[in-house]
């Protein structure tokens, strides 16, 4: 996954993922994680699943996104 393609600007990076990422959990985790910078841990908290639950929709999202940029 190339993060260097991420826009700077937050609103236009919450449209890239509201654009390409399915599934409102799934947008709703990953724009926590790459624009709030939240850590697994407390994100496993905040929507109540485990740490690997949450790792597996941020990188499946986080595929999803990337597909996309170019």
């Amino acid at each position: 996954m190339n993060r260097d393609k991420l826009p700077d600007d937050n609103f236009e990076l919450a449209a890239l993922i509201d654009r390409y990422v399915k599934g409102e959990r799934e947008r709703a985790i990953l724009k926590r994680r790459l624009i709030d910078l939240i850590l697994f841990e407390p994100l496993a908290e905040e929507f109540d699943m485990s740490v690997r639950g949450i790792q597996n929709v941020v990188y499946r999202a986080e595929e999803q996104l990337f597909r996309n940029l170019k």
